[in-house]
């Protein structure tokens, strides 16, 4: 159970800390807002993308364990 909220709170602490600044960091604070916007977008969804497949992997191991004992 721990190490799920550890996925998620590291997802969100990413989102947070790296694409929602990615303005600055890419293109210096010049950048076109909807290419800024798709670009964090793509990022965002494919972060969601990976903390779904690591919370099912854990799923399937913790169910896998239970279900031997």
């Amino acid at each position: 159970m721990v190490g799920m909220w550890a996925m998620v709170l590291a997802v969100a602490a990413f989102l947070v800390a790296f694409v929602a600044p990615l303005d600055t960091i890419l293109f210096g604070g010049h950048g076109e807002r909807i290419v800024i916007s798709i670009v964090q977008a793509a990022i965002a969804m494919v972060a969601v993308i990976a903390l779904v497949l690591g919370l099912s992997r854990m799923k399937r191991i913790y169910l896998q364990k239970k279900l031997r004992q």
